[in-house]
């Protein structure tokens, strides 16, 4: 039986740590426990598999702002494809790339691909920009879950001017306006932790269409007043990620099992919701 699915993994594969977050990584690894290193496709799916576990892992495309290669569909779907038991894969296209960006959700549709990633921050555009309505037109038709990270990101973080990173474009609420727009439109709120986590909050009980991501939320920060809806009116509309391997799914697991909440709450978060939200 799977104990957990981490809808939240950016695989440490060298194309990625060398290619979009290498000019981020140096100051990333001040904010971490652990040090992060290249790891082949077999490591990453084994770090799962010997947890009883699976990943989503997500795609990243900011090539037009950035310059840097990106992690794109067919890298994602290569690595669906060498460990098809343990990995579900989120493409990735540049939403400031036209008719490319479109081309490019129909290739992760082709591929098999179960939804897309965003990083509005990093794009340095916001999900409701009106150029950005193709986009969510061509998921819809094609039914891919679009996740969205959102509120603060380390990326950039205490540096001066954020190393060009704005926080802004990433705020809930432009993701309120698109799943207001495209109601058939399945959507996730990644990373809100404590910047505009009541924004994110909200959105998600407005909006049937998203749900919400725990990653960047530590379990024993969480109020009393998110507890409460993870056990009532979102209870089926909210998942765990770890930000693997920016994060620890085993840190995480160990302080969400420390709240003590029902295996039913638990069983819906840490695998059904997002089996479910996958399933096409």
């Amino acid at each position: 039986m799977t104990r957990f699915i981490d809808a939240h993994v950016h695989p440490p594969i060298r194309s990625f740590l060398e290619g979009p977050i290498a000019p981020f990584l140096d100051d990333l690894r001040s904010f971490l426990e652990e040090p992060i290193v290249p790891q082949s496709p077999d490591q990453i799916a084994e770090f799962y598999r010997s947890r009883d576990a699976k990943a989503v892992l997500l795609g990243w495309n900011t090539h037009a702002k950035s310059g840097q290669r990106s992690l794109g569909n067919t890298d994602i779907a290569a690595l669906v494809e060498h460990a098809p038991d343990v990995f579900y894969g989120f493409g990735a296209v540049d939403p400031s790339g036209g008719a490319g960006a479109v081309a490019g959700i129909h290739q992760a549709a082709r591929l098999g691909l179960s939804g897309l990633a965003f990083h509005p921050a990093s794009e340095r555009m916001a999900p409701s920009d009106r150029e950005s309505r193709q986009l969510w037109e061509t998921a819809t038709e094609h039914g891919l879950v679009c996740l969205i990270h959102t509120g603060f990101t380390r990326l950039g973080a205490g540096v001066p001017g954020g190393g060009g990173v704005g926080l802004e474009p990433a705020r809930p609420i432009h993701v309120d306006r698109v799943a207001a727009a495209f109601p058939g439109l399945k959507l996730i709120l990644a990373h809100t932790g404590p910047l505009w986590l009541d924004e994110a909050i909200a959105v998600s009980v407005h909006k049937s269409n998203v749900h919400l991501c725990l990653s960047g939320i530590s379990p024993k920060a969480m109020s009393p007043e998110l507890l409460e809806l993870i056990r009532g009116a979102l209870q089926n509309r909210v998942h765990f990620g770890s930000d693997y391997p920016f994060g620890s799914p085993d840190s995480w697991l160990a302080e969400w099992d420390s709240l003590g909440l029902s295996d039913e709450v638990s069983r819906a978060v840490l695998v059904d919701n997002v089996a479910q939200l996958l399933a096409r």
